[in-house]
């Protein structure tokens, strides 16, 4: 291979496709990265055989060909390198590495025992979203996800899409986040997959600042994640493709209450404030009870350990239903009042046992079950 890049473009690439590097040792290969120069163009692959990132942008090609590199040499000299034009030329064992003063050979593999990453096919399109949407809806439920190696169905993100939205769920039995992504336009299929919560956080990871679409693929055993911004100041195509997880999501919707007994409304950074105080004194347990009072309007966050000793507060609220004293893991509290965009929640209680709703104020699409502690 020979051709000439732009240093951003190869320092860009490299940082994207370098998170799927595999850590195995017994297979050497994976902790590398394929480059292939193509017409006007160069091709970054990495993979772990679990989740394979590719991205390619401009490049001024004179001869095709590929090499196979320790990304953990070159990320650095790329740092050092300050020239804007870098020239790559494959030899035989080694990459050439060109720019002003510098010039520098790497030792490479054999191009030809790189695994193939399977890519996406145009007639396996599913569906077109928007990447901001996507991110936005995984940042909300990625955290909820289950480590049970008894369950491995709890271990990711399910995705179900719909004709006009997209739904995100992520449990680990003793919470769950449900997040609704409305389309731009209808789609034409029904489908749902689980992906694994690392895959989504590497979504996360390499699009949350990108403008644009991503065009989801979907076969039995893999999804692949196609984005393509021709508008930026680096143009670049990125694929990220993913192994899904065999099984059968547990019937999520029949975990979300449809009623309640008692209805609480309050301003979601003073109930945050709160429940941050009482984590001090939680203890071990990091058990926070909540005492309603429909009467008074209030709720009451009190929490005590043998060490710390206690915290007894209240807040004002708006109260519908019955008084309730029910306590929760402070942590799983948080986590869902932190996902809430709006200065407002609801808390929805069905008891002292039953689950409870968390949602916020004047939002539709994102709701949060937590499971109280029974005594």
């Amino acid at each position: 291979m020979q051709a000439v890049v732009m240093r951003e473009h190869l320092k860009e690439g490299l940082g994207i496709v370098e998170r799927a590097v595999g850590r195995n040792p017994s297979l050497a290969i994976l902790q590398n990265v394929l480059a292939v120069a193509e017409e006007n163009k160069i091709k970054l692959a990495a993979t772990d055989l679990q989740i394979g990132v590719m991205c390619e942008f401009l490049a001024n090609t004179t001869q095709k060909g590929g090499v196979v590199f320790a990304p953990r040499f070159m990320s650095p000299l790329l740092s050092a390198i300050g020239e804007q034009h870098i020239s790559l030329q494959g030899r035989e064992g080694g990459l050439e590495v060109t720019a002003g003063g510098f010039h520098t050979t790497l030792r490479t593999a054999n191009a030809d025992e790189f695994p193939i990453i399977p890519t996406p096919k145009e007639a396996d399109l599913f569906v077109e979203i928007q990447a901001s949407a996507l991110c936005k809806g995984l940042s909300q439920v990625v955290g909820m996800v289950g480590q049970s190696q008894a369950r491995p169905e709890i271990g990711g993100i399910f995705f179900v899409f719909e004709k006009e939205l997209l739904r995100v769920v992520a449990t680990d039995s003793f919470r769950l986040a449900e997040k609704k992504i409305v389309f731009e336009k209808p789609n034409e299929k029904e489908q749902s997959f689980i992906l694994p919560q690392r895959t989504a956080k590497e979504l996360l990871s390499i699009f949350s600042e990108r403008q644009g679409v991503i065009k989801v693929y979907i076969s039995p055993s893999q999804a692949a994640f196609d984005y393509a911004n021709q508008e930026e100041a680096l143009p670049l195509r990125i694929q990220v493709v993913s192994r899904l997880i065999d099984g059968e999501y547990p019937d999520y919707q029949n975990v979300i209450p449809k009623d309640h007994k008692t209805k609480v409304v309050l301003v979601k950074d003073e109930f945050i404030a709160h429940v941050k105080a009482a984590s001090v004194f939680a203890g071990k347990t990091s058990e926070l009870a909540l005492v309603v009072d429909a009467l008074k309007k209030t709720v009451s966050c009190n929490s005590k350990s043998v060490e710390a000793g206690e915290n007894h507060s209240s807040l004002e609220a708006e109260v519908t239903g019955q008084n309730v004293a029910v306590a929760f893991n402070w942590r799983f509290l948080l986590e869902g009042l932190l996902q809430m965009k709006d200065s407002r929640c609801e808390l929805m209680l069905n008891g002292e046992d039953g689950p409870a709703l968390l949602r916020p104020g004047g939002q539709q699409g994102y709701v949060y079950v937590i499971m109280p502690i029974k005594a």
